[in-house]
């Protein structure tokens, strides 16, 4: 399905989506922002290292092999993203699941979508990027002795 050219039918490929139960979110978002910013450096990192991911990602997936899967997600942004396409993605899905009685319940996806979560663990990601590379470079790190 991913050659498929119309994307609306490869909405079982892509976005996976990270999910958590409302509690946790509103309770413990500092754990929710912890693992979206892991799952964020992880994705730029596979954008980076598309035949090493695939190789990872072959042990979990459906494809032949390695180089299936790299054939499968070589155009795939692996980076978690809320964009106007995912989420669209993701109504489709949504609107399959409930037409064939896979879910009782509809949602608004507007209100369910947390991007504010989503932006701060994006910032704490770009934060630790930009420490590496500007005061990690440093010697002594960003220790000053003025």
């Amino acid at each position: 399905m991913s050659r498929y050219p119309d994307w609306t039918k490869q909405v079982a490929n892509t976005p996976a989506i990270i999910t958590c139960h409302k509690e946790m979110a509103d309770k413990h978002p500092e754990l929710v922002v912890a693992y979206l910013k892991a799952m964020v450096k992880v994705g730029h990192w596979a954008n980076q290292h598309k035949p090493a991911a695939s190789v990872i990602l072959d042990h979990q997936t459906f494809y032949r092999d390695a180089a299936d899967t790299y054939r499968g997600i070589k155009d795939v942004d692996m980076v978690p993203s809320l964009s106007a396409q995912n989420m669209k993605a993701i109504k489709i899905g949504k609107d399959f699941m409930l037409k064939h009685g896979y879910m009782k319940n509809d949602f608004d996806l507007g209100k369910w979508a947390r991007p504010d979560l989503l932006q701060q663990g994006v910032h704490a990601w770009m934060e630790e990027e930009y420490a590496a590379k500007s005061w990690g470079r440093m010697q002594d790190g960003a220790k000053l002795d003025i």
